[in-house]
């Protein structure tokens, strides 16, 4: 048997069981979670007999122009199910979320990579910092809004965002 996709409903529902009023709303793909209790939360669906999402297997973010979603798939590998959690973050000047590092270690890099290039901060990570761009690049290159910001297009950087527009080279007829 494969592995088994719990719906956002099914997630929902044992959250809520674990820690009362700790989920904002579910659909079919996935629980979203308030991010008051995202820490507390994540660790009881950890350490649940039923859950058993001892794995996290992806942490990433996504931008929506009116709102930032941080993204949790986490498995259980003795069970063999998946699911995924989200937390919305509606404040683009200071996109802030509870670190997970307390619950999986391994949530370290990938709140790394997510502030790096969105950058959303995630309160009580050990030592967040930029690991593909460096110090002083210019803005957050993952946000729809990036080549709008201040310095988000600058001498250099039209090559990097894709936006450079070249003329074909001239065609050479040949007689």
């Amino acid at each position: 048997m494969g592995t088994q996709w719990w719906t956002g409903h099914q997630l929902a529902e044992l959250a809520e069981r674990l820690v009362p009023g700790s989920v904002a709303r579910a659909d079919e793909v996935a629980a979203y979670l308030k991010p008051e209790s995202l820490v507390e939360t994540m660790r009881a669906l950890r350490d649940s007999e039923e859950g058993d999402f001892v794995y996290l297997a992806n942490l990433c973010a996504a931008d929506y122009w009116t709102r930032f979603e941080v993204v949790y798939h986490i498995m259980s590998l003795e069970k063999n199910h998946l699911a995924v959690a989200k937390v919305e973050v509606f404040d683009r000047e200071n996109p802030v979320v509870p670190s997970v590092v307390p619950v999986w270690y391994g949530a370290w890099m990938q709140e790394c990579e997510a502030y790096d290039l969105f950058g959303i901060r995630f309160e009580g990570h050990p030592k967040l910092y930029r690991i593909f761009l460096w110090d002083g690049f210019p803005g957050w290159p993952l946000r729809k809004d990036w080549l709008s910001m201040p310095g988000g297009l600058q001498p250099g950087l039209n090559e990097f965002s894709g936006t450079a527009r070249r003329e074909p080279p001239p065609v050479r007829v040949v007689e």
